[in-house]
């Protein structure tokens, strides 16, 4: 791993008269980070889709646009359980900055090179890039809420948190309408909301915080006496160790029939949810006869 992403060690505690004011401070700084941080991810996750209808007019089949745009959800799914990985030992506040930077500007080359979109071939590379980055979105914004959340309160802070790629996906089109109004460039559904997220990647590496340890605090639970059931306090050797990636496997995902269950239902919810959002835009205009505009602000409305 890249040395500056790896996450910090623990540091002396604060005095205990400053504790309870700065993480108040931190942990909402932290969730307006990874709130604004994911519905930015959202901003440059589906703009292939409000674009086939233009690829379209340039000659390529809906066969051809899906198969490109079939890399984009495999890619992110395995970058999701891979990177999630990486995750769990890497530097919040660099990490999530990074992916979105990445997924950014693959976006922005997309829209700003014409080669970018003059093949399948390319196209897919590309969205296969960027799922894979946009992987890098969840991870850290989990377990950024299990350090600065305590177990019964947690359940209300994700489901709040949760809104966050609801807030992004409806943006997204807006900025797509919004790009193409200034530049007169179809293209711009890419690269303007591509640099609308590195705006974004910026203003919330400022904000993020990796763990409570990390920045001389107890730890959530010490902080808020909510131990979950067969807590463990870890030695200062067991911190600074770590947990292995095969640990975090075997140990936890492996045997977790629940979290197989859940992972195995959700995947039919993704074949909806992602067969509406990838070919409503070019259902609504061929079909329903929508422009380009009307299309995209009912994608908008969908999230």
């Amino acid at each position: 791993m890249l040395h500056f992403l790896k996450a910090p060690k623990p540091i002396s505690r604060m005095p205990e008269d400053e504790i309870d004011k700065t993480f108040n401070r931190y942990r909402w700084q932290v969730f307006i980070g990874i709130f604004v941080g994911y519905a930015g991810y959202y901003f440059i996750r589906k703009n292939f889709a409000l674009a086939i209808p233009d690829l379209i007019n340039q000659g390529f089949s809906k066969t051809e646009l899906g198969f490109a745009l079939s890399f984009l959800a495999i890619s992110y799914g395995v970058s999701k359980f891979l990177m999630g990985n990486v995750s769990d030992r890497s530097n919040v506040k660099y990490f999530m900055p990074l992916g979105l930077l990445l997924s950014a500007l693959v976006m922005i080359f997309m829209g700003v090179v014409p080669a970018a979109t003059s093949t399948v071939l390319i196209m897919a590379v590309l969205l296969f890039l960027n799922g894979w980055f946009q992987g890098m979105g969840w991870p850290p914004s989990g377990r950024s809420m299990v350090h600065w959340f305590s177990l019964t309160e947690r359940g209300t802070k994700m489901s709040v948190w949760n809104v966050a790629h609801n807030i992004g996906g409806a943006l997204m089109p807006v900025l797509a309408i919004l790009g193409v109004e200034l530049f007169s460039d179809w293209h711009a559904k890419f690269y303007f909301p591509g640099m609308i997220a590195i705006v974004v990647a910026v203003l919330i590496f400022f904000l993020l915080k990796d763990t409570p340890k990390s920045e001389g605090l107890p730890s959530i639970e010490e902080w808020k006496n909510d131990y979950p059931d067969g807590y463990k306090v870890k030695t200062k050797e067991e911190e600074e160790k770590g947990v292995t990636a095969m640990e975090i496997f075997t140990e936890h995902i492996l045997p977790n029939k629940l979290l197989w269950s859940i992972a195995f239902a959700n995947a039919f919810v993704y074949l909806v949810r992602y067969g509406i959002q990838d070919w409503a835009p070019t259902y609504l205009i061929e079909v329903k006869g929508f422009t380009e505009a009307e299309s995209s602000w009912a994608y908008s409305m969908y999230e």
